[in-house]
């Protein structure tokens, strides 16, 4: 158990239409069965953290029906444990939250009140499997004030790598410049969005921040006082994912039907949890053919189904045939469908003889309850 460290988690602000028009980004269904959140969620748990922030913007209702108690993460606790934190009814109401600054001074009470010396802070818009106790002996070991987590992405494109914040670094490991999703990327160390800081620095920073009217974590505190803060950098080598677009939402999920990637994130030593539900296993037809795929619980599978993920409870008649695509939970593909590289939100219905093919560059989305 990490006495010394809370966890706060802010719940991503992209928007990928239409998936994003009902449920936060965190909240984003992955591989059938998990959320966005769950990796972050069972990082902090696996480290023994047992206080633990959601702050939340907007559709925060799916976020909270798969969180609730903490219980899946073990933090389900009388004193501490999972805290839902939805933001600051007046200034939602009149749309002044415009930036992370603003949700962290709307649970300013919360983080006050929490007994930790240390905070994780992290977005939750990233898949990743960390030890999370070894960040934060790091952060301490270089006396940091705060300790920001990057990944060397210089195998990937630039045009990846300019959809993060960029580091560079020097041979102490400390951070010398900070680049916000720069056009033209001068480094290839992508930061993870997660920093370790001390609670009162934290608090500090939101008042600061506050009074002058600044909304961003990053470019208001950090870039601006980069002079008078020692900010460390702290390198994690396995895989990650950002989720911020429909694109890398659809190919992160294809990731998961390679077995390297999937053993990699999927480790018994750091498991990640999620809510479990009791539904009856999935039935499959005398002509049903799944290959490469991942099938949830209670899905009826009587056509084809290859290389795709699919939610609890799909129903897939015959001759239909399913390839690339990811169907949310409830959805329906009736006889002599032809799907390929969607992707489905809850309880779609795609009725008899119906074809609808998008790119994998660019893959068909359809919205929550359509007909078609």
């Amino acid at each position: 158990m990490r006495n010394d460290t809370m966890g706060i988690i802010l719940t991503g602000d992209e928007k990928i239409a239409p998936l994003t028009d009902i449920r936060a980004n965190s909240a984003l269904p992955i591989a059938g069965r998990y959320r966005i959140i769950d990796f972050v969620l069972s990082n902090m748990a696996n480290a023994g953290i047992v206080n633990v922030g959601i702050a939340t913007e907007s559709n925060y209702s799916s976020l909270m029906d798969h969180a609730k108690s903490g219980k899946p993460w073990d933090l389900d606790r009388k004193n501490q444990g999972l805290n839902i934190l939805p933001p600051n009814m007046e200034k939602q109401q009149y749309g002044t939250i415009k930036g992370n600054i603003d949700l962290l001074e709307g649970i300013r009470d919360y983080i006050f009140r929490s007994h930790q010396t240390y905070v994780i802070l992290s977005l939750g818009n990233m898949i990743y499997n960390i030890d999370f106790n070894d960040v934060v002996d790091a952060h301490i070991k270089n006396q940091a004030d705060v300790t920001a987590i990057y990944k060397d992405l210089s195998n990937r494109s630039e045009d990846v790598i300019k959809h993060f914040t960029l580091f560079d670094i020097n041979e102490e490991g400390r951070i010398t410049d900070i680049e916000v999703q720069p056009y033209y990327p001068k480094s290839s160390n992508a930061g993870m969005e997660i920093y370790v800081l001390e609670k009162a620095l934290l608090e500090s920073i939101i008042d600061e921040c506050s009074a002058r009217g600044d909304v961003d974590f990053v470019k208001d505190a950090l870039v601006k006082k980069m002079g008078g803060m020692r900010i460390y950098g702290y390198e994690f080598k396995g895989s990650l994912y950002k989720i911020d677009s429909l694109k890398s939402y659809y190919s992160t999920n294809m990731d998961f039907l390679n077995a390297e990637f999937r053993n990699e994130l999927f480790n018994r030593e750091r498991p990640i949890y999620t809510k479990t539900k009791d539904q009856s296993p999935t039935k499959y037809g005398d002509d049903a053919v799944c290959k490469n795929s991942f099938i949830s619980d209670g899905c009826v599978i009587e056509g084809t189904v290859i290389n795709s993920i699919l939610s609890r409870g799909v129903k897939v008649d015959k001759g239909a045939v399913v390839q690339n695509s990811i169907i949310m939970q409830d959805s329906v593909i009736e006889k002599d469908v032809e799907l390929n590289h969607v992707v489905f939100d809850k309880e779609v219905c795609i009725t008899e003889g119906r074809k609808l093919i998008g790119q994998e560059s660019y893959p068909l989305a359809i919205s929550k309850g359509t007909k078609i």
